[in-house]
C-alpha cells in the first residue's frame, strides 16, 4: 500500500504538470492568433488598442503620398485633398526662420542645452503670452507694449505641449475620468475620438445640430447630448469646441460663444477652446474668447492654439495652451515631460512671436493666398453645381455631394470616396469620419496644394461628376 500511494502520489504530479504545460501551450498559441503571427503577440492589450488608424482615411492619405501629382514630371497622380495643412505658406515662414541670427540665437544660449521648465522656457513664455495678448485679446492694439501685455496674461499662465492633439489629451487626462464624455459639436475634427480616449478614456460624444450646424449648437443642442450620455451612464465632464469651426470653415458668434460656456458652467462642465484657425480668418471678423469673456476664464475654460494651421508649421509639434487654472498648470508640469517642445525650437519661435513687423505681414500674405484658393474651389463648386458652406477661416470647404452618391447611406459615401480615389485619383475627407448624420458630405482642403494642383484636382472632380450625372458611372465595379 505505501508503494502505491508513491505512485499515485507521482501520477497526479505527472498530470500536474502536463496540466499546466498545455494551459501554458494554449496561452501561447492564443498570443499567437491574437497577433496574427506578426509578432503582435508580444504587445500588452493596451497596445493592441493603438494599433488602429487615428484617422480612417489615413491609408489611402498615405497611398496618395506615395504617387504623388507633379503638374510636370506626374501629371497623373494622387492629389490628397483630405489632410489640413496650408502649404502655401511654408515658404514664408521658412525664409524667416533660415536668417542666420535666428539659427544662432537658438543654439548659442546654453539654456537650451538643459533642463528646465517642461511648460517652456521662462523667455519663450513671455513671448507666448505677449503674441496671445496681442493677436487674440486686444488685436486693434498694434503698438501694445511689451509690458502692457505680460500685464494682461501672465507668462506662468501659458505653456507650450507637443501640438495641440497632445494638450487636448493632457487636459482630458488631468480634469476628467476614464469614461467621462467629451460633448462635441459635430460635424467635427475626425482625430478628437482618439485624442480623448487613447491615453485618458474620455468618450467623445457628437452633438448633432437642430438648425444649421454652421451656426453653433445652441444649449438646448448641448443639454439634449448631455442627457443622453447620462442615460447611457456616462458622466459628461468636458465640452470641446473648435472656433473657427472644422470642417466647416464658419466663425461662431460671441454671443453663441458665451452661451454655451454658461451652459457648460451651469453643469459645473471645463471647456476647451480651440482656437487653432484663428488667425487664418479671410472673410469675417473673427473674435477670439479671451476677448469675449474680458480674460476671465476662471478655472474652468481652456485655451489651445498651435502653430499647425495659422502658421503652416504642424511638424513643428508645436502648441500652446493658456489656462487660469494654475493646479492644473502644476499638474500639467510633471505631465508635460513626455510631451514638451525641444528649446531650441521655443526660443526660434519665441522670437517670431516678437517681430511685430513680420508677424504682421506674414499674416497679411497667409490670408491672401487661402482666399484665393478658397475662391478658386467654390467658383468651380458653383460651376459643377455642388453645395458648400460659405466659409470664413479656414484652409478648407465642406461640400455637398449627397445627390451623386448611389445611396443615400455611409456605405454609399463610402463608394463615391473610393470612386474618386481609383478613377480621379483624388482623396477629399469624408463626413462619416467627422460625425456628420448626413451621408455624401466632404471636406477638401484646398491649402494643402498649389493652386495649380488645386486647379487639376477640381478638373478631374468636375469629369467624374459629369460622368455620374450622365450616367456614365458603373457603381458596382466603380470604373468610369
Amino acid at each position: 500500500t505505501g508503494k502505491s500511494a508513491v505512485f499515485f502520489s507521482a501520477l497526479a504530479l505527472v498530470c500536474i504538470a502536463q496540466k499546466k504545460w498545455n494551459s501554458k501551450s494554449r496561452r501561447r498559441k492564443q498570443r499567437a492568433a491574437d497577433g496574427n503571427g506578426n509578432g503582435n503577440h508580444d504587445i500588452s492589450q493596451r497596445g493592441q488598442s493603438l494599433l488602429t488608424p487615428t484617422l480612417p482615411y489615413i491609408m489611402d492619405y498615405l497611398k496618395c503620398l506615395q504617387d504623388h501629382c507633379d503638374p510636370y514630371t506626374n501629371p497623373r497622380g494622387h492629389i490628397p485633398l483630405c489632410m489640413s495643412e496650408n502649404k502655401l505658406i511654408i515658404e514664408l515662414l521658412g525664409v524667416r526662420l533660415l536668417q542666420i541670427e535666428t539659427a544662432s540665437r537658438a543654439f548659442s544660449d546654453s539654456s537650451v542645452y538643459c533642463y528646465n521648465n517642461t511648460l517652456g522656457l521662462p523667455g519663450a513664455r513671455e513671448a507666448l503670452a505677449y503674441f496671445l495678448a496681442k493677436h487674440f485679446l486686444f488685436p486693434e492694439r498694434m503698438n501694445m507694449t511689451f509690458g502692457d501685455a505680460l500685464s494682461y496674461i501672465r507668462p506662468e499662465l501659458v505653456c507650450y505641449g507637443a501640438g495641440a492633439s497632445s494638450l487636448i489629451s493632457h487636459l482630458a487626462l488631468c480634469l476628467a475620468e476614464r469614461g467621462d464624455a467629451v460633448l462635441i459639436p459635430a460635424p467635427y475634427y475626425a482625430a478628437f475620438d482618439v485624442d480623448l480616449k487613447i491615453i485618458s478614456g474620455c468618450i467623445a460624444v457628437p452633438v448633432h445640430c437642430k438648425g444649421n450646424p454652421s451656426e453653433g449648437p445652441t444649449p438646448r443642442d448641448l443639454e439634449d447630448a448631455a442627457l443622453a450620455a447620462e442615460a447611457k451612464g456616462m458622466r459628461v465632464r468636458m465640452l470641446l469646441i473648435t472656433n473657427p469651426c472644422n470642417p466647416i470653415g464658419t466663425i461662431y458668434t460671441p454671443e453663441l460663444m458665451k452661451e454655451v460656456i454658461e451652459w457648460a458652467r451651469s453643469r459645473d462642465m471645463h471647456t476647451i477652446v480651440d482656437e487653432i484657425y484663428a488667425l487664418s480668418s479671410f472673410d469675417g471678423q473673427f473674435e477670439s474668447i479671451l476677448r469675449t469673456l474680458n480674460n476671465e476664464l476662471g478655472d474652468n475654460v481652456h485655451h489651445i492654439w498651435a502653430l499647425s494651421k495659422d502658421f503652416g508649421a504642424s511638424g513643428f509639434r508645436m502648441g500652446t495652451l493658456y489656462t487660469q487654472n494654475e493646479k492644473l498648470l502644476r499638474s500639467l508640469a510633471n505631465l508635460n515631460i513626455f510631451s514638451g517642445v525641444s528649446h531650441p525650437m521655443q526660443m526660434m519661435i519665441a522670437e517670431i512671436f516678437l517681430d511685430d513687423n513680420w508677424v504682421y505681414d506674414f499674416l497679411h500674405q497667409a490670408r491672401e493666398k487661402i482666399r484665393y484658393s478658397y475662391e478658386l474651389c467654390t467658383r468651380m463648386l458653383d460651376e459643377m453645381v455642388i453645395p458648400f458652406f460659405p466659409a470664413k477661416a479656414g484652409i478648407f470647404v465642406y461640400a455637398d455631394f449627397s445627390s451623386l452618391l448611389p445611396e443615400p447611406t455611409v456605405e454609399g459615401e463610402a463608394k463615391f470616396a473610393s470612386l474618386l480615389l481609383d478613377a480621379a485619383r483624388i482623396i477629399m475627407t469624408p463626413g462619416a469620419a467627422q460625425h456628420d448624420q448626413k451621408p455624401g458630405m466632404f471636406r477638401i482642403c484646398y491649402c494643402f496644394v498649389s493652386p495649380e494642383l488645386l486647379m487639376m484636382a477640381m478638373q478631374r472632380l468636375d469629369n467624374i461628376i459629369v460622368k455620374i450625372r450622365t450616367h456614365r458611372i458603373h457603381w458596382d465595379n466603380l470604373t468610369p
